[in-house]
């Protein structure tokens, strides 16, 4: 069970990419790979999902273009015990700051120490002298040592963290402190994240990104939005007689959708105002904020509905929290007002298919009225990036990542998390105002093109890697 496997990734002609970044950006990108240094180099990512989360996202796209640009780079995947996960996921909550974070214990470090060795030594099948392995978030710490002896310049990423330290992420930086001492340099997303041992290393601050081109993000027309999410029964419209459809990077058959997407509430017509929520079925989410606000606040001021998506609660290996949060959503749903349960929809997408589900979340963000992210702790919002970029008005939470994306538009802030009265007047806001979401929206979709697509990450993170690679390598 404590193991590691390959995600055998194709490359991709990043000359893709052009379109979107223009020729400058486009030739600095190519220019950043085209060092005979790389070209003798293997660079692992080291994650513990596939598929679900950020991390696995940027990876499918990140990768594929780094071996379009002709370097070497691979991807391995940790499976473990459930009892590991467990232990990883009250390490990435205490790092969140979370107040529901346990207490971590004797047992708890010899559970991930004892599931960490096993896994570290699965990595000598592939790791050799010479190559770059990024670790990425604490499922993959206990790595760091293995990963050194063999030969590996080795660099550690969080992507999650605290704006404001506290016991529970101290004790989560103290439990991972020892396993992390060995590190050639970290990556954090943003610089308060950094625990106060991390300047003992060479750290860099980068911030995650979305591929323009992948499946999640690619242009969709208002015909073909309404189609595919008609024929996914999460809009009450008559679907297109196909229920293919081809998309800029392939065809995706989208056939079997209805009967593999779990949904509780009516679908809303195409003129209703939709708020949507998409996300993992996870605590630090606050979907129940969400359902929250909808009802105390919005659903009687307002003819919007709500929609809030999720993955399928068992397909994502590293959340062993899913379900329990999913029963929660569906019980307070249960609990709502005839006329306001009518009003909202529960969605769980599957996961199997990653391509049709990037197309039925693509067709949400861009169907959607007002996108919503009531986080209440954040490394950084990919899906709110996603909607950005779309050019929707957003809300969300001014908590780690959400505020720096959102930094330079104050109406879609709302400070305190936990206030339902300001987030819902924020999003009543977008909701009467037109000229507001557009405006909104075109700031968003800016502020994204400047900062937050592929090429300023990976740039970023050859830069890095490059700056502690003689040290290294000597």
């Amino acid at each position: 069970m404590n193991t590691v496997r390959e995600i055998a990734v194709p490359s991709r002609d990043p000359q893709v990419l052009e379109t979107e970044l223009g020729t400058q950006r486009y030739a600095a990108l190519q220019a950043a790979f085209d060092q005979p240094r790389w070209q003798d180099r293997t660079l692992w990512h080291v994650n513990s999902t596939a598929f679900g989360g950020g991390v696995a996202e940027m990876l499918h796209a990140a990768i594929p273009f780094a071996r379009g640009l002709q370097m070497r780079q691979r991807w391995l995947v940790i499976s473990s015990v459930p009892e590991f996960f467990d232990v990883t996921k009250r390490l990435d909550n205490g790092i969140s700051g979370l107040e529901d974070a346990s207490e971590l214990t004797s047992a708890d470090e010899a559970v991930y120490a004892a599931a960490s060795s096993a896994i570290a030594s699965a990595l000598d099948d592939y790791i050799a002298p010479g190559d770059i392995v990024v670790l990425h978030d604490p499922q993959t710490a206990g790595l760091a040592g293995r990963a050194r002896q063999l030969g590996a310049m080795v660099v550690w990423r969080f992507h999650n963290g605290n704006d404001d330290p506290n016991a529970h992420s101290q004790q989560a930086w103290d439990f991972l402190e020892p396993y992390l001492a060995e590190v050639h340099g970290l990556i954090a997303t943003l610089p308060q994240f950094a625990p106060p041992w991390a300047f003992q290393h060479p750290l860099a601050v980068i911030p995650p990104f979305i591929d323009p081109t992948s499946p999640k993000n690619q242009p969709l027309s208002t015909e073909r939005v309404r189609s595919i999410l008609a024929h996914s029964g999460l809009l009450a419209a008559t679907p297109a007689a196909a229920p293919t459809f081809t998309l800029p990077n392939g065809s995706t058959d989208l056939a079997r959708l209805p009967a593999e997407i779990t949904r509780y509430g009516p679908a809303p017509t195409p003129e209703q105002p939709m708020i949507l929520q998409v996300g993992r079925w996870d605590p630090v989410k606050d979907m129940i904020g969400v359902l929250r606000a909808f009802r105390d606040h919005l659903a009687t001021t307002t003819e919007a509905t709500l929609t809030l998506a999720g993955p399928e609660v068992d397909g994502v290996a590293d959340d062993p929290d899913a379900g329990q949060e999913f029963a929660r959503c569906l019980e307070f749903w249960r609990t709502l007002e005839p006329s306001v349960r009518a009003r909202v929809q529960l969605v769980c997408l599957p996961m199997h298919n990653p391509h049709a589900n990037a197309a039925v979340v693509n067709a949400l963000q861009r169907h959607a009225t007002v996108v919503v992210q009531k986080s209440l702790s954040e490394g950084f919002g990919l899906t709110l990036t996603e909607a950005m970029w779309k050019s929707q008005a957003v809300v969300a939470s001014g908590v780690g990542g959400l505020r720096y994306q959102l930094t330079q538009q104050p109406e879609s802030i709302v400070e305190d998390p936990h206030d339902l009265v300001t987030f819902a007047g924020k999003v009543r806001r977008f909701l009467a105002g037109s000229t507001d979401r557009v405006r909104a929206g075109e700031h968003a979709r800016d502020r994204v093109h400047r900062e937050f697509l592929l090429d300023t990450h990976l740039t970023s993170e050859l830069s890095f890697i490059d700056s502690i690679r003689n040290e290294v390598f000597q």
